[in-house]
């Protein structure tokens, strides 16, 4: 029946099925979001155990994130997905998503992350316990930076304060972002203060208050990339950071979401590992992507195999299984723009927006590899996934903010707004860092048979570099930059969706209709927002831009 469903039936399916099953377990589905309501049967706040509220809110930025394994609908799925990473089945951007598609991210923040904050930070304080208050700091200001750049204005001053505001107003994002580099300041101060006791369990940094601290900066580094456009001082507060050394530079700082292969009691796999192979592929890739690591260059990317995997060695010929194959490329795609297929190895995804219904390929789509997710690395086996036990098991990580995509950005405010220090040498310094923590991302799961060599990694970084250098002006150069980004932002998309509309860079592959629509430039509220805030109306459509996107309307697609 399943297979019968369009995509996104399928995915409201498992919504509601989730749901379904809470109650079943005794469990509620929340109707009340915004609002900290006391359970009679919870323990006390002055009694609670401040390292339980930590991972609590530990884990509901996760699930900002990724989702869950019942439901994949977290930030880095909607932001790949609309910037051809994935594939979004549209076919318009308008209807793509429905807005209880954002419910659970909306509650991972609202109703989750900020009251466990609002309740863990005085109690924290009285204890002396600063590091668990500096690292609750550091979550909300990333949480809240998300949550306006997916969806512009949100509550923030009246949220997570109970019955005080039960209809909190929002505020505007250039005061929640203002916001957030005060918190950021201040948790820098905790994390120096001499505190009673360290978190027993900090699921991303063991505690070390100095990694911390260079995430603190990064973070305010990224705003500070992000608002270039509209902040004539970003280039020297963005050097202040650079030049004080004290953020992200190297892989051992990387602050990324570690999984595991348990897969039950909780399932503790990267959210994406079940949908994908528990039953069979579930998700397409995105053909324009796998086209930029495999052909367009005329040299292999060497990630491409820790990137994708490929359950058959040749495309279909059956119109039954894939529909485009009998269809003319259409007319408002480009001549160096791929449709439907660029090669018949085995490469099997779908175009910008094919909303087509699901045919009986799930044996056949190319599948997500073992970085990040967790999956098989490709070793041109070709063979169709029929159990869970497959390569890490889903043991991935979700790369969040790397040293890799620091370079990136310190790439284009190097060539954009003349940040201290050379554009190409950080475009450089990116591309290898990017490969190499790919390819160290479990090696041993990696068919040394197929595994690139030394060369092939050379070789690689020469031909973008050469590129680079014989771009013929700075539009051209950026374009360079930001699709090396793009690619090393594989399992992230909330970089990817802010950097297309501050840039409108990568150029990427027309929608599948010849007008789908403006393009999202802030997302719908979420309906438990929109539909039970008396103070907030839906916005009427997705044109709608965050404050630092001062780019003209219809820029990009």
């Amino acid at each position: 029946m399943i297979e019968n469903m369009n995509y996104y039936n399928f995915r409201n399916y498992i919504q509601r099925l989730s749901c379904m099953l809470g109650l079943v377990l005794l469990f509620s589905c929340e109707t009340t979001e915004l609002e900290l309501l006391d359970d009679p049967n919870a323990v006390a706040p002055a009694q609670s155990d401040i390292d339980y509220f930590l991972n609590n809110i530990q884990n509901a930025f996760k699930v900002q994130l990724e989702g869950t394994p019942l439901n994949t609908l977290g930030l880095n799925e909607f932001g790949m997905e609309v910037t051809r990473i994935t594939h979004m089945f549209g076919p318009t951007y308008q209807n793509a998503y429905a807005t209880s598609d954002f419910n659970q991210v909306w509650r991972s923040v609202y109703s989750n992350a900020l009251p466990d904050i609002r309740t863990m930070t005085p109690l924290a304080e009285e204890q002396g316990l600063y590091t668990h208050v500096a690292i609750a700091k550091v979550l909300e200001a990333y949480m809240m930076t998300n949550m306006v750049d997916f969806f512009g204005d949100v509550p923030y001053s009246e949220a997570a304060k109970g019955t005080e505001f039960p209809n909190p107003n929002v505020d505007s994002g250039a005061d929640v972002y203002n916001a957030v580099l005060n918190l950021l300041d201040e948790a820098i101060a905790d994390f120096n203060k001499d505190e009673v006791s360290k978190p027993a369990s900090d699921i991303f940094y063991d505690a070390d208050e100095s990694k911390w601290i260079k995430l603190a900066n990064t973070l305010k580094l990224k705003i500070y990339v992000q608002t270039r456009l509209v902040d004539g001082e970003a280039a020297s507060k963005i050097n202040a950071i650079v030049n004080g050394g004290n953020y992200i530079t190297s892989s051992s700082d990387d602050f990324v979401a570690q999984y595991s292969s348990v897969d039950n009691n909780p399932d503790s796999r990267h959210p994406e590992f079940g949908p994908n192979f528990d039953n069979g592929t579930a998700e397409y890739m995105n053909t324009n992507f796998m086209y930029w690591l495999v052909e367009e260059k005329g040299i292999e990317d060497p990630r491409w195999r820790y990137y994708f995997y490929r359950q058959t060695l040749q495309n279909t010929t059956d119109v039954n299984e894939q529909s485009c194959i009998t269809k003319f490329k259409p007319e408002h795609y480009g001549s160096n723009d791929v449709f439907c297929n660029f090669s018949d190895a085995g490469f099997w995804g779908r175009d910008h927006g094919n909303a087509d219904g699901i045919p009986p390929d799930r044996g056949v789509r190319t599948a997500f590899g073992q970085y990040p997710v967790g999956g098989q690395f490709d070793d041109n086996s070709g063979q169709t996934i029929v159990d869970r036990n497959i390569g890490l098991q889903g043991a991935g990580i979700s790369p969040i903010m790397l040293s890799s995509f620091v370079d990136f950005m310190l790439a284009e405010s190097a060539l954009t707004i003349g940040i201290s220090g050379s554009p190409r040498a950080y475009l450089e310094s990116g591309i290898r860092k990017s490969i190499s923590k790919v390819m160290n991302f479990s090696p041993d799961n990696a068919n040394p048979d197929f595994v690139p060599s030394e060369q092939d990694v050379e070789d690689y970084v020469a031909t973008v570099l050469n590129a680079y250098d014989n771009a013929a002006n700075q539009e051209e150069q950026l374009e360079i930059i930001v699709k090396e980004y793009f690619i090393a932002l594989w399992g992230n998309g909330v970089e990817a969706y802010n950097t297309y509309r501050r840039t409108g860079m990568p150029k990427l592959q027309p929608t599948i209709l010849a007008d789908p629509g403006p393009f999202i430039r802030t997302f719908l509220y979420p309906a438990v927002f929109a539909d039970q805030n008396s103070n907030v109306d839906q916005k009427t459509d997705v044109t709608q831009q965050v404050f630092w996107d001062n780019n003209p309307a219809n820029f990009i697609n």
